[in-house]
């Protein structure tokens, strides 16, 4: 099916292009040609075939990694046009694959890149392009994976390169021009306004919070720079307001590489049909299979968080039929034997239901999970606070030996420390300041700090749990801690289970506000 036509000279490399339907989560694009002329869009003018209009519209030159031209680039070879279509047994759902031939010759070389133009008004999703047989060489194959906008749509062409990486220094000479032109298109220049298809990334100041042609009210400082330190976001160029040039017109467009967004979902019929929808049908479901008591927006025990993993929530069977027919709505409320809220379950629990329960998978998560690095050895024993103690009072940890010891395997406290064998999550004195605030919520948390004992298996093993809470009389009278240590019966076992559940509150927030935010703020 692949391969060369004819010798080495003047004959034709045979391949195949795929190209992605649309996808149930990009309502706006229409990905497919088929689709596009299928619904009555006309792109050249009449009603004709769908390969006719992929012919005429789509065309391909290949680039040489091994021959240059008189100016150091890879040879460009002639332009070419889809045949027919194909099938495939690698294609996946949703895929397409088209024939394509290409004039080659020796002189040319083994081709390392290719340009794609787009002559029709919509775009499409590029999978792949492979070459078959390429003489001394074999198969080529081009990941993708990339929107494709009408040619006019960009200053250069697109261009995609063969699936081989290099060093800097390894790239074959002849493909180095077209690497650097394809890396100052992405990077951009720092002008102009970015649009749909646009593939630059490109940071700016945060300086389009407010709007102050609508008032002085509504006017917010721009944060970023030495003034507010913040962190960067995705630079969009768009023009200034009227009342202050510092700062950009809001807009409710956020813009993103084509390639790196979320599909984009068409937002009137999508409300319109997808609210309707849920406030009719779906909200009655869930709150009898949540005890009527969906809207608390509490689960009232773990089956019914296991009724997410096991088996969803069964909608009425003629529900599909009263939505339009908008694909990421369907896909979102499925039935037919399939299950709306449906979750994959976690690795974890696919073993056993109640493993994540159990110190030694607490233990593990926590250094397998988002914040390992915030995990100190113990140095000194009861940690210490560093807060202002005439500010918040005596902070020192209520943890003793008599919590720790019994579960040390005969060592003291001292003994295990001088053998590096204790460690220390501490979410303690970060949190204090902000803790009062906080819990006059709805919200409710503690400080805490975590022990744990490095066991002769290498693993590790929570020994103690401090949860702390500001005082009632005031900060400096210092805090209200409990302590609590591993218990598998009764009640304390449940009140072990909720101490390990605040910690990883605590870990998760530390990642978001601390790992991702001020760190990052203060890096600047």
């Amino acid at each position: 099916m692949f391969g060369i036509i004819g010798g080495n000279k003047g004959h034709k490399i045979k391949g195949n292009l795929v190209i992605m339907r649309k996808n149930v989560l990009d309502i706006n694009s229409i990905t497919s040609v088929k689709g596009v002329i299928g619904t009555g869009i006309n792109i050249i003018g009449g009603v004709v075939d769908t390969v006719t209009a992929l012919a005429s519209h789509i065309s391909i030159q290949l680039i040489s990694a091994t021959k240059a031209d008189g100016h150091g680039k890879g040879k460009v070879g002639k332009a070419t046009n889809l045949r027919g279509q194909v099938s495939l047994p690698t294609l996946g759902a949703g895929e397409d694959a088209y024939d394509v031939h290409f004039e080659w010759d020796s002189d040319f070389g083994i081709p390392g890149a290719f340009y794609i133009k787009n002559f029709m008004q919509v775009e499409f999703y590029l999978k792949s392009l492979t070459l078959e047989d390429i003489p001394n060489h074999g198969t080529i194959h081009f990941v993708c994976n990339s929107w494709v906008y009408n040619s006019k749509s960009y200053h250069s062409d697109r261009i995609f390169f063969a699936n081989n990486t290099y060093l800097p220094s390894e790239t074959p000479a002849p493909l180095v021009k077209y690497r650097e032109e394809e890396l100052k298109n992405v990077r951009g220049d720092g002008t102009g306004e970015r649009k749909e298809w646009d593939r630059i990334y490109d940071y700016d100041v945060y300086n389009d919070l407010g709007d102050p042609d609508k008032g002085e009210k509504y006017a917010r400082p721009v944060l970023g720079g030495s003034a507010l330190p913040y962190p960067r976001r995705g630079r969009t160029g768009r023009g200034k307001t009227r009342k202050d040039p510092n700062s950009e017109k809001p807009s409710d467009f956020v813009y993103l590489p084509r390639d790196e967004a979320f599909g984009h979902l068409k937002s009137s019929d999508f409300l319109v049909y997808g609210i309707k929808s849920v406030a009719q049908d779906v909200l009655p479901v869930l709150t009898d299979a949540f005890d009527g008591n969906l809207l608390s927006l509490e689960f009232d025990n773990f089956a019914e968080v296991r009724k997410l993993y096991e088996g969803g929530v069964t909608l009425p069977t003629n529900f599909l039929s009263k939505i339009a027919p908008i694909p990421v709505v369907k896909e979102i409320f499925r039935t037919d034997g399939e299950q709306f809220l449906k979750y994959p379950p976690p690795k974890v629990m696919q073993v056993d239901k109640s493993a994540w329960m159990t110190d030694e998978e607490f233990a593990r998560e926590t250094i397998a999970g988002v914040n390992p690095n915030v995990i100190k050895i113990l140095e000194e024993f009861p940690p210490r606070s560093k807060l202002d103690s005439q500010a918040y009072g005596d902070h020192t940890s209520i943890i003793t030996k008599q919590h720790l010891e019994p579960n040390l395997g005969g060592l003291t406290v001292e003994q295990a420390i001088q053998s590096k064998k204790l460690f220390i999550l501490d979410h303690h004195d970060y949190l204090i300041p902000y803790l009062r605030k906080i819990n006059a919520t709805t919200t409710k948390t503690y400080a805490t700090r975590t022990i744990f004992f490095l066991k002769s298996d290498g693993t590790l093993t929570p020994l103690a749990i401090e949860l702390s809470k500001p005082h009632p009389q005031g900060e400096g009278y210092g805090p209200v801690s409990e302590v609590y240590v591993p218990s598998s019966e009764g009640v304390e076992a449940y009140i072990w289970l909720l101490a390990k559940a605040y910690v990883v509150v605590n870990d998760s927030c530390y990642h978001q506000l601390v790992s991702h935010w001020y760190d990052i703020v203060n890096w600047q």
